[in-house]
């Protein structure tokens, strides 16, 4: 038999029980979840507490491949120039002479056309379906100006060429003949003949008669030319010479342009020329006596004053008698005694103004009708 007290004791512990059974469940219900992976913080398996994780290394995106440019078109371009000896640039490269077809892209190009004697070209050009043909057209340059302690003169350009050299008219002497055939290349001649003021601006002094800063100078030798041409150069860093006779007598002619006239520029004197009928006949008392200032008259085909009349200008050659073979580029004998002279002077009549006409003198001489010009 249980008494009343036992049963009590056992309702007592069994409520205990219940309790204690039901304390889990109600901490269940009243936890809060884990703020990482979400979980009841008693179901959590770091309780609340995870480890901070290292973070993921991303992933670099591959780069995209460029896209391919699209090949350009090109087309057949006729060129044309009226210069056909100059270099074309297109775009900075070398592209060889201005004639003849090249295929070019689509597009605006730069050009550049380089020729000695002619100013530089630069421009542009389009290609297109309807654009394959260029015109270029190029400028002559006049002249090179060069200045020496404060004084100017200029170098006129000659288009090398192919002449005949001497005369067969009834007026020329013995030392004019034969005519034969010479070729000369480009070069560089003074658009007058060598100045007082030049001369002492480069050598100091003035050995000139007939005084004047524009008047041509005179009473020089070949020699002393010689040594007014290597100061020049010193001073310049150029190389002035004096023409060769056949440079000189192509000059003279007009070059490439000339008109066939018998002195330097017409077939009438006194439009060109101070000689003996405008200078010495009018008498020492005249303000005409003498030399003149340069580039007072009418100049040739080329630019060139005074290559008839007023000085005569010596030339590199020895003086000797000609050959009737065709040369080129000469350079007249090797050794002689006597330096050419040309183009006449103030006291000489017109029969030693012509283009043709020679002149044989010491390398020594000194005169005042003797002067020079430049060449390059």
């Amino acid at each position: 038999m249980i008494d009343c007290n036992m049963m009590k004791s056992i309702r007592l512990w069994g409520l205990l029980l219940a309790l204690l059974l039901a304390v889990p469940t109600l901490g269940q219900i009243r936890m809060p979840p884990c703020p990482t992976c979400g979980k009841k913080v008693n179901l959590c398996p770091y309780h609340g507490k995870h480890p901070k994780q290292k973070p993921q290394p991303q992933p670099k995106p591959k780069p995209q491949p460029k896209p391919k440019p699209q090949a350009q078109a090109a087309y057949e371009v006729t060129f044309t120039c009226n210069v056909p000896s100059a270099t074309m640039y297109i775009d900075g490269t070398e592209y060889g002479k201005p004639s003849g077809t090249r295929y070019i892209k689509t597009g605006t190009h730069r050009v550049r056309l380089t020729a000695d004697g002619y100013e530089d070209y630069e421009g542009t050009f389009t290609v297109g379906p309807n654009s394959t043909a260029v015109s270029l057209t190029m400028t002559r340059r006049v002249a090179d100006v060069f200045t020496v302690n404060g004084v100017s003169f200029k170098m006129v350009y000659v288009e090398g060429g192919t002449f005949q050299m001497g005369s067969n008219d009834s007026e020329a002497e013995s030392d004019e003949k034969p005519v034969h055939q010479v070729t000369v290349s480009s070069f560089r001649i003074g658009q007058t003949e060598v100045t007082q003021e030049l001369w002492q601006a480069v050598m100091g002094t003035n050995p000139s008669g007939f005084k004047g800063a524009k008047r041509p100078v005179e009473r020089v030798s070949w020699d002393d030319c010689q040594q007014f041409i290597q100061r020049l150069n010193a001073k310049t860093g150029k190389q002035f010479r004096l023409p060769t006779e056949a440079e000189w007598e192509y000059a003279a002619r007009g070059g490439n342009r000339s008109s066939g006239n018998k002195y330097a520029g017409s077939s009438s004197i006194d439009n060109v020329a101070w000689y003996t009928v405008n200078s010495r006949d009018k008498g020492s008392n005249s303000p005409d006596y003498g030399t003149h200032a340069v580039g007072t008259k009418q100049p040739n085909e080329l630019g060139l004053y005074d290559m008839t009349g007023n000085v005569w200008e010596w030339c590199s050659d020895w003086y000797d008698s000609y050959s009737s073979s065709s040369e080129t580029n000469p350079a007249g004998p090797s050794s002689g005694s006597n330096r050419v002279g040309r183009g006449g002077g103030w006291a000489d009549g017109a029969w030693y103004c012509r283009v043709s006409d020679r002149y044989g003198g010491a390398p020594d001489r000194r005169g005042n009708a003797l002067g020079l010009r430049l060449a390059l």
